[in-house]
């Protein structure tokens, strides 16, 4: 039978991404899967598509774990695609970004974020229990190299910010995000810049404008 490398092949292969319906942006992403795994990708190109894991993990790695009630994969039907959930994606994750280089220049191209399975149960499991708990928490998040952890954080920082008790209380004054590296420190500063919707709502603390913390 297909595998899921079967549906990532016809998708480099046998999919035209000049054609309007696979054009960049006209669909909000593009999965492959089969009864194990799943693949997905935001920007169909060819031969050179980058297809990206959305699979829950199993054991502390890779896949997905047993389902005493069907597939491994029926997560993705009975939870992800299902309405409330795909709204709550379009409206709280999915943004188009224009890319910049590493020195911050923009370079005139655009990517589509979609989040991945385990990005998303971060920060709703994250978001559901401040709420639930209120501030004064302490939670471990581990990200493998390259598995989005940038884009976790500018999504968590967010959805916090704007987070109600149930009598409509802020629960957060305000967000504060503090890296130890340089690089990392850019880089989160241009995603979270990225996912702003209010202009002035995220502010870079430099040494100049330390002073600002004592007031946050």
């Amino acid at each position: 039978g297909q595998t899921v490398q079967n549906a990532v092949q016809q998708y480099r292969r046998d999919r035209d991404p000049k054609e309007p319906f696979f054009t960049f942006g006209r669909c909000l992403a593009h999965f492959a899967v089969d009864t194990d795994l799943v693949y997905m990708t935001t920007h169909l190109k060819g031969g050179s598509t980058v297809f990206l894991p959305f699979n829950r993990g199993r054991d502390g790695g890779a896949g997905n774990p047993d389902n005493p009630d069907g597939f491994r994969t029926s997560y993705l039907w009975d939870e992800v695609w299902q309405k409330d959930r795909l709204l709550e994606i379009i409206a709280q994750y999915l943004q188009v970004v224009e890319l910049e280089d590493d020195r911050g220049k923009k370079t005139g191209e655009r990517s589509l974020i979609f989040p991945r399975y385990h990005q998303l149960d971060a920060v709703r499991r994250l978001v559901a229990h401040a709420n639930g708990h209120g501030s004064g928490q302490h939670y471990l998040i581990q990200h493998s190299a390259g598995s989005g952890k940038s884009n976790t954080i500018a999504w968590l920082c967010h959805q916090l910010s704007g987070l109600h008790d149930a009598e409509d209380r802020r629960v957060f004054d305000s967000i504060i995000v503090i890296t130890d590296r340089r690089v990392l420190d850019r880089q989160l500063r241009r995603t979270i810049r990225q996912f702003e919707q209010v202009r002035g709502v995220v502010e870079a603390i430099t040494t100049q404008k330390s002073r600002n913390l004592a007031r946050m």
